[in-house]
Parts: structure tokens; C-alpha cells; sequence
């Protein structure tokens, strides 16, 4: 597995501008023991039975997003990102949580309803440019977290069976395509959109960083 790297001097300014919050994010306790194998069982299980609902309203957002799309290609490959998103969401709920013996969430938790109405919001309110700033988080940054994550990760290791999930070259390629679509618009886009494609893209990925640190927090037992 490999990182993603930006598409151009916009996707690269992208990434540079969240740089502070990646590092709080791959030195969090919750990234750094679910690579030793230390992660509290009721911090693992708050992570995936909320990771499940967040897909349900990120996999919205992106057939949302994909109506967006100003061509064939782009409605077409986010459409395909909707789809196998819903594949990996019952993959998670059939196979994942009961490996692990863990209680299907019934209610979102403050940080993913935070997260999930802020992409709805967007994918339903704000151009094509601003809607996909703030969904690509959740491949770039996590693609990046979990190869992070597969380079330091110890062996044998309790949540073995998750980080293996993290290598797959197809992820890695969506990732890439999502990647090369936002530098395409940012590149065409006047100062005033691409600020608020800047925005839209930190934001996200410090929701990213906040569900980390709610679930390393959580006091919920979902065992």
C-alpha cells in the first residue's frame, strides 16, 4: 500500500494546510494502539459500529455528489464509490462485528452525526468543487492513516483481521481518481471556490481526527 499524493500545486496545498492535523491524527493513542494491539475493546467497538453509520450517510453524499458531476466519467466513478461503499458497509455489519463480537450502533454519536450532516449538507447545498473537497477526507486521509498504520502496525496483533482491510488496490486507485477530480476543479476555479474547497477539506479531516478521539474517549459499551 502506498500514500496518495496530490494531483497538483492544488490538492498539494490541500494537504499541506491540514499537515498539523494529519500528525495529531497518526500520533493519536487510538491510531497508535490499534497498531500495537493495545486499543480498549470498548474503543475499537464504538469505532467500527459508528464507522458502519457513517457509511450509510456517506455513501448518500456520494450519489448525491455523483448527480453533481459535470460529466459522464466523474457521475459514473462516484457512483461506482457509492456502491462499493454500500458493499464494504455490510461486510462490516455481517462479517466485522461479529469477528469481533460487537453490537450493531443503533444511534449516530455526536462526532459522526457532526461528520455525516456536514457532507449531506454539502453534497446537497454546495457545488460539485466544495461537495467533493469535503468527501475526499475520507479516502485521502484515511488511506494515508492506514498505511500508517500497515508500516508500524505489530504482529500478532488483536485487530489483525481490520488492518488487513486497509490494503486494497482498488481503494488506493479510487483514491487516486478522487484525488486527480478535485485538483481538476480546484485548477479551474476562481479564488473565492477554491477557499472554500480549502475549507470544506480541513474540516472534514478534522472530523476525521474528532471520531479518533471519540472513540478513544467513549465510556459506551457496545460489547
Amino acid at each position: 500500500m502506498k500514500n496518495m499524493k496530490a494531483a497538483g500545486k492544488q490538492t498539494q496545498k490541500m494537504w499541506d494546510a491540514v499537515a498539523c492535523i494529519y500528525a495529531d491524527t497518526v500520533s493519536h493513542p487510538f491510531v497508535v494502539r490499534l497498531a500495537q494491539g493495545t486499543l480498549d475493546k470498548n474503543s475499537f467497538a464504538h469505532f467500527l459500529s459508528q464507522d458502519i453509520l457513517y457509511l450509510k450517510d456517506d455513501n448518500l453524499a456520494l450519489d448525491l455528489l455523483a448527480e453533481k458531476a459535470p460529466n459522464t466519467s466523474e457521475k459514473q466513478f462516484f457512483k461506482l464509490l457509492a456502491k462499493d461503499g454500500l458493499d464494504i458497509e455490510r461486510a462490516l455489519h455481517n462479517e466485522f462485528l461479529g469477528y469481533f463480537n460487537i453490537k450493531a450502533a443503533e444511534e449516530k454519536s455526536p462526532a459522526i452525526e457532526k461528520y455525516t450532516a456536514f457532507l449531506l449538507d454539502h453534497s446537497k447545498n454546495s457545488a460539485f468543487g466544495i461537495a467533493a473537497a469535503a468527501l475526499l477526507p475520507c479516502f485521502w486521509v484515511y488511506n494515508s492513516v492506514g498505511n500508517h498504520i500497515l508500516t508500524i502496525a505489530e504482529v500478532p496483533n488483536a485487530y489483525q483481521m481490520w488492518i488487513d482491510t486497509y490494503h486494497s488496490e482498488a481503494y488506493e486507485q479510487y483514491t487516486q481518481r478522487f484525488i486527480d477530480i478535485v485538483e481538476r476543479v480546484a485548477s479551474e476555479a476562481d479564488e473565492e471556490l477554491y477557499q472554500k474547497m480549502l475549507n470544506a477539506f480541513m474540516q472534514s479531516t478534522q472530523y476525521e481526527l474528532d471520531f479518533f478521539k471519540e472513540a478513544m474517549n467513549c465510556n459506551c459499551s457496545t460489547l
